[in-house]
């Protein structure tokens, strides 16, 4: 009898662990804001490889966008349906912190920190509070994109691309006037987040990256090296195709594929978008740092793209662990940051330096480029992340995208730049009140 108790004990033993071991995955839906095709494939591609190595979860990515997400996700998150975890920038992660929800991920970091050195860049803006808030993946900066063959044409060096605010302006009247083409430059001026990020590089080459004091209720946008920025930025807004007031991300890099201009300051996603657009060979894409005024300094505006966990299940935080180490090693990373070669830039040293990351043959192709973009990076800079603490009213800001709103006060009402930025600090004091 005892042995008949032993042996249904054992298959009771072995039945509870088969359903254990064949039950439900742990599910965890991912929302991401890289809206493109080929971006939304390869995520979900890297997703269900994942899945696949790892039946006991599931993760489910779904695709948002960037222009709607400050409205969005607060609304989803409030409303129980919200993700469990989500793609985020600096600033986006304030916006959402404020809600309560975001998970502390230190103890993910302190793993990931033992095997990978992570570049400081990519780390600082999500440490704060003695807490990691996310889990960096890739950085992305601006740099100065242009046409060689219409510089050739114009009558430039195509090797000698402007390096001042001066010389961008001698080189946008050049190209004017040599006919080739009627606007030089493509400028985005929509109350968007391109605009914004524009406007932003602009303030950090002039010295004027700080937009708050380090007292987080002091707006100090309101002084005269933001008014040169935006001063400058209306000089070369009117060297713009017309209609410009209304452009954010697509129309610039149209207007430079097509040749409707020779040149555009923006991310690194103009690579591929030349590829599949430009009827010119990759080699007329020139590359170069951001120009600077004669008393500035080198550098951009910089977002370190991380994941933020927004779920307290202990379950599926232990699952949000798994993937993000997973995703980490170097072969899985770079595969993801070919989604869009050149654009997103490695945020640990085992990345940078591999073979896989450099293997792309787009990168190959493009391998100045890239360096000049990682070199950028690390000088880069977010407004609300240059203090010495991190500013937590910073993701009102950029909610309400005041930077292209200002300007919009410029190119649109007709003010003068001191005018503008008086009253686009006195909307960042409403803003944060």
């Amino acid at each position: 009898m005892k042995t008949k108790a032993v042996l249904l004990g054992a298959l009771l033993g072995f039945f509870l662990m088969t359903v254990v071991s064949y039950g439900a995955p742990v599910k965890l839906v991912f929302w991401h804001m890289e809206a493109r095709p080929h971006r939304v494939e390869r995520i979900k591609e890297l997703c269900e490889e994942f899945n696949k190595t790892h039946p006991d979860i599931e993760i489910v990515p779904q695709v948002q966008s960037w222009g709607e997400i400050y409205q969005l996700a607060p609304a989803a998150i409030q409303a129980g349906r919200g993700p469990d975890f989500m793609l985020t920038i600096p600033d986006f992660l304030m916006f959402i912190k404020a809600l309560k929800v975001v998970q502390p991920i230190s103890d993910i970091m302190t793993e990931l920190q033992e095997k990978y050195t992570f570049f400081d860049s990519a780390v600082e803006s999500y440490h704060f509070d003695n807490e990691y808030w996310a889990v960096p993946i890739y950085g992305m900066d601006f740099v100065l994109w242009y046409r060689k063959d219409i510089f050739k044409e114009a009558g430039l060096d195509p090797n000698r691309p402007p390096r001042t605010w001066n010389e961008l302006l001698e080189y946008c009247e050049k190209i004017k006037n040599s006919g080739v083409v009627k606007y030089p430059i493509a400028v985005p001026g929509a109350i968007h987040m391109a605009t914004d990020q524009l406007i932003y590089t602009l303030m950090v080459v002039n010295k004027a990256e700080h937009i708050f004091g380090e007292d987080p209720g002091k707006v100090t946008f309101n002084n005269p090296r933001t008014v040169e920025a935006y001063a400058f930025y209306k000089k070369i807004f009117d060297y713009s195709p017309p209609g410009s007031a209304s452009w954010a991300w697509d129309q610039p890099r149209t207007a430079l594929f097509t040749g409707q201009v020779a040149m555009v300051m923006e991310k690194g996603h103009y690579i591929k978008g030349w590829i599949d657009s430009a009827n010119v060979p990759l080699n007329e894409l020139g590359c170069a740092p951001i120009p600077v005024p004669e008393d500035g300094q080198p550098g951009s505006i910089y977002y370190s793209n991380a994941l933020m966990l927004l779920t307290s299940d202990p379950d599926k935080q232990a699952a949000f662990k798994e993937f993000v180490e997973w995703l980490h090693q170097p072969e899985v990373m770079s595969r993801l940051l070919h989604m869009d070669p050149g654009f997103f830039l490695p945020v640990t040293r085992e990345v940078l330096y591999s073979d896989a990351f450099w293997s792309d043959p787009v990168i190959k192709e493009k391998v100045p480029a890239v360096l000049i973009e990682i070199e950028t990076a690390k000088s880069g800079k977010l407004f609300g992340f240059t203090r010495s603490t991190v500013n937590p009213n910073v993701g009102a800001i950029s909610a309400e995208n005041i930077l292209a709103w200002t300007a919009q006060l410029i190119t649109v009402k007709g003010l003068s730049p001191e005018e503008a930025t008086k009253l686009g600090a006195e909307k960042m004091e409403e803003a944060i009140r």
